[in-house]
C-alpha cells in the first residue's frame, strides 16, 4: 500500500489540505440544515473519505473526465465544481450546477470535465469506460476516471467494465472507495471478499490508504502516470471509513464500522505530517479554516437569494 510523506511539500500539503477542509466543512455547514425545509434534496455525506477525491482529482486537469455515484459532494467539490454552484443546487435553485433539476445524487459540471453522477449503484462505470474509449478513437489528450464504492464490485456491469477496458486499452483509472460497507450488507456475503486480487486479473492494481491523503495522492498519481505511458486502465483501491449513515445527516456508529475519529481523520493526518516537518504553522492552518468559512457564508447567501424554478422550465432538457 503506497504511503510516504517523505516527498510531501509545503505547496502541495496546502493545497490538498484546502480541499480537504473545503469538503468537511462543507458538509458539516450542511447537517443544521438538512433537517428544515430549505434543503430539498437527500444527501449521503463525505465526511470521513474526504482523502480519496482530494488525491486522486488533484492530479486531473479539467478537461479529464470524472463520472461517480450517489456520494457525490466530496468528487464534485475536489474536481472544480463552484461551491455557489453546489450549495444552490441542494435548494433546488436555478442557479445550481443542473439548474435544480439534479439535487446532490445528479451533478453535472461539464467545464470541469463532470458529464454527470449517476444515483443507480456503479451506475456510472461503464458510462466512464465508453467516455474513455471515445477519447481514444479521437485522439484526444484525455482520460477518465470511473468512481464506485465497494457495493459496486457485485453489479455485472463493474466486471464488464474491467474486461472490456483491458481487451480495448482504455485509458480509464477505475477508483474504488472501500468504506466496508455495502449499505447493511457485510464484507462475507460480497461475490469477492478482496477486490484488488480479481481486479488484478484485469489490469495493474495501486492500493492506498484511504483515510491518508498522501497515500492516495501518489497511488494515484503512478496509476495515472501509468495510463499515459501505456494507454491501459489503471485499478486504484482506497480503504476508507465512512463517519456518517449512508444516507442523513447522523452519524454511523455501527460495531462492524469502528472509527477513531482520531487515528481516522484524513485532515488530522496531514496537519500533523504538516507540522512535524515544520511545513506550515497552526496560525496558517487556522487561515485556511476561516477562509472556507467565509466562502461557505457566501455560498449560503447566494443559494437564498437565488430563484426556484418556474414551471416554464418543466419541458426543458427533455
Amino acid at each position: 500500500m503506497v504511503g510516504d510523506t517523505a516527498n510531501l511539500t509545503r505547496e502541495l500539503g496546502l493545497r490538498l489540505l484546502r480541499k480537504l477542509r473545503e469538503i468537511r466543512q462543507f458538509e458539516e455547514r450542511i447537517i443544521p440544515l438538512y433537517p428544515t425545509d430549505v434543503m430539498v434534496t437527500p444527501v449521503h455525506l463525505h465526511i470521513g473519505q474526504e482523502a480519496v477525491p482530494v488525491g486522486v482529482c488533484d492530479h486531473l486537469r479539467p478537461k479529464d473526465l470524472l463520472f461517480f455515484g450517489h456520494r457525490t459532494h466530496g468528487p464534485a467539490l475536489a474536481k472544480g465544481l463552484d461551491m455557489n454552484r453546489l450549495m444552490a443546487e441542494l435548494f433546488g435553485r436555478t442557479t445550481g450546477c443542473a439548474n435544480s433539476f439534479g439535487g446532490s445524487m445528479h451533478l453535472v459540471d461539464p467545464d470541469n470535465g463532470m458529464l454527470g453522477s449517476s444515483a443507480l449503484v456503479g451506475g456510472g462505470i461503464a458510462l466512464g469506460v465508453g467516455a474513455a474509449l471515445a477519447a481514444k478513437l479521437e485522439k484526444r489528450d484525455q482520460f477518465c476516471v470511473s468512481w464506485f464504492g465497494d457495493g459496486a464490485v457485485d453489479s455485472g456491469a463493474f466486471w464488464e467494465s474491467l474486461n472490456f477496458a483491458a481487451l480495448k486499452a482504455v485509458p480509464v483509472m477505475f477508483v474504488c472507495e472501500d468504506n466496508g460497507l455495502s449499505n447493511v450488507m457485510e464484507k462475507k456475503d460480497h461475490m469477492f471478499a478482496d477486490i484488488t486480487e480479481v481486479a488484478g486479473h484485469f489490469m495493474e492494481v495501486w492500493r492506498a490508504d484511504g483515510t491518508d491523503v498522501h497515500s492516495v495522492w501518489s497511488a494515484a498519481g503512478q496509476a495515472l502516470r501509468h495510463i499515459r505511458e501505456s494507454g491501459k486502465p489503471a485499478f486504484l483501491w482506497c480503504r476508507t471509513k465512512r463517519w456518517m449513515k449512508h444516507q442523513g445527516v447522523e452519524t454511523d456508529d455501527l460495531e462492524c464500522n469502528p472509527v477513531d475519529r482520531e487515528k481516522d481523520c484524513p485532515i488530522k493526518k496531514l496537519e500533523k505530517a504538516m507540522k512535524a516537518r515544520n511545513l506550515a504553522s497552526d496560525k496558517e492552518l487556522d487561515e485556511i479554516t476561516q477562509g472556507i468559512e467565509a466562502q461557505l457564508n457566501a455560498a449560503l447567501e447566494f443559494a437564498k437569494k437565488s430563484p426556484f424554478p418556474t414551471e416554464d422550465l418543466l419541458m426543458t432538457e427533455v
